[in-house]
C-alpha cells in the first residue's frame, strides 16, 4: 500500500503501519518536525511507516527503508524544451512519482531502480506540455541521467 497524502490524515496514517509513504518535504516537515529530509524519512520509519520516499521537487527525492537509504537526483538540465525547467511541483508530477514507485514495486526493482524510474516519470510529465502526461523520449533520456546514491542497510 502506498500512502501519498500530509497533515492530519499523514499522522494518524503512519501510526497504522502503512508499507510506503510519499510525502513531499513539507508534509514531511510536519510529520515529523525536522527539515532534514533524510533524518525526518528515518524519523517516519521509527513512527511507523515500514518505507519513506519523500519528494523534494527538483532536488529530487530521498528515501529511507528497510533495506537501505537513498537520494535520487535529477540531471542538473533536462534536455527538451529549454524554456521548461523544473521547479516546485508542476501539475501531475507527484503523481507520476507515484506511479513510478508502484510500477518499480510491482516489477521488484531495487530501490536505486525504482527511485530513477519515479524521478525520471516525474521530470518527464513536468516537461509535458499537457497535465497528466509525460513525454516518453524525455522519460528515456532522463532515466539513464538520475544519479542514485545512497547505502545498502539491510540484505
Amino acid at each position: 500500500m502506498l500512502l501519498d497524502t500530509g497533515g492530519e490524515a499523514l499522522r494518524r496514517a503512519v501510526a497504522a503501519r502503512p508499507d510506503l509513504i510519499k510525502p513531499d518535504a513539507g508534509e514531511l516537515a510536519e510529520l515529523t518536525g525536522s527539515h532534514e529530509p533524510l533524518r525526518a524519512t528515518q524519523d517516519a520509519r521509527r513512527r511507523g511507516a515500514r518505507s519513506v520516499v519523500a519528494s523534494l521537487g527538483a532536488q529530487g527525492l530521498v528515501a529511507a527503508t528497510p533495506e537501505g537509504r537513498w537520494r535520487a537526483v535529477p540531471p542538473p538540465r533536462p534536455r527538451g524544451n529549454p524554456t521548461t525547467r523544473l521547479l516546485g511541483t508542476p501539475a501531475g508530477a507527484g503523481d507520476a512519482v507515484s506511479a513510478g514507485l508502484l510500477s518499480g514495486l510491482v516489477e521488484r526493482l531495487p530501490w536505486p531502480e525504482t527511485l530513477a524510474r519515479a524521478l525520471a516519470l516525474s521530470a518527464a510529465t513536468a516537461l509535458s506540455p499537457t497535465a497528466g502526461e509525460f513525454d516518453r523520449a524525455a522519460y528515456e533520456d532522463l532515466l539513464g541521467r538520475v544519479a542514485v546514491t545512497g547505502e545498502v542497510t539491510a540484505a
